[in-house]
């Protein structure tokens, strides 16, 4: 078996998700030209409504929003969700969360894969849900519902009080137990990517013939895709994250490559 040299590809990811973290307070602190509302992707998703039947842009959304979003279309495209892996900072907060969750017990929580699956589809109805209401109403009614409103608002105007505070201590405490929850049960910017992340041309890929099923990949996997059955990982989840390919002890057994 030929081992490959570690290449501690998290500590590439955590810096990306530093630095963007560390823009977003820069921008929620009052610098800036704008605020960093209107660096939320999901922000262009719900302005298409209003800039197609009255030409004006929701609330505090504007070109910003727009530009991220269709940045996010080709960055789908190109690489799945790697948005959500390399770039989202509620990402970060709850991958962050389950790792110290993991090391405080030793262990991992999984859920039986027909309910982690039943619960995967609830994003599809939160997310049209909110466009609804948005749409609708023609102003961001969920703010105080959305965790990353919450945090670089530091629940702020659009808050709920107490709800607000109780919901974000759930969302928290929930991710110190299983993997990344928000991300895959509740983010609506997740279901929306849905509609194009089986067509990301950059998949992970596993050499069955050098693989030695040792399971390691499915463990390492922050959105519980069963890597070691797969020959290319065409699961809509995927962030490429590189996770899986990091801790496989087997040289070019796994990696992502295009088509």
């Amino acid at each position: 078996m030929a081992k490959k040299k570690k290449f501690r590809v998290t500590y590439l990811r955590y810096a990306f998700q530093i630095a963007i973290i560390a823009i977003l307070v820069y921008l929620a602190l009052g610098y800036g030209e704008r605020t960093f509302e209107a660096y939320c992707p999901f922000g262009g998703v719900e302005a298409l409504y209003g800039l197609f039947t009255t030409k004006n842009y929701t609330c505090a959304l504007g070109e910003a929003n727009m530009a991220m979003f269709l940045g996010l279309i080709a960055l789908v495209v190109l690489s799945k969700k790697s948005f959500c892996g390399w770039i989202c900072p509620i990402g970060a907060v709850s991958e962050t969360a389950n790792r110290l969750g993991f090391r405080m017990r030793g262990k991992k929580h999984w859920l039986p894969p027909k309910v982690d699956k039943a619960l995967r589809l609830l994003r599809y109805p939160v997310m049209i849900i909110i466009l609804y209401y948005t749409y609708k109403i023609g102003d961001l009614i969920f703010r105080g519902y959305d965790p990353f409103y919450l945090i670089f608002s530091g629940f702020g105007d659009y808050a709920l009080g107490i709800w607000s505070i109780l919901l974000m201590l759930f969302l928290l405490a929930i991710s110190f137990i299983i993997s990344m929850p928000f991300c895959r049960y509740f983010c609506p910017l997740g279901a929306f990517q849905d509609l194009l992340s089986w067509m990301g041309i950059s998949r992970i890929y596993r050499n069955k013939e050098t693989c030695i099923d040792c399971d390691l990949c499915d463990k390492a996997c922050p959105q519980l895709i069963e890597v070691s059955q797969k020959d290319k990982v065409k699961h809509i989840d995927c962030t490429n994250c590189l996770e899986c390919v990091e801790v496989c002890p087997v040289k070019n057994c796994l990696e992502m490559r295009m088509f």
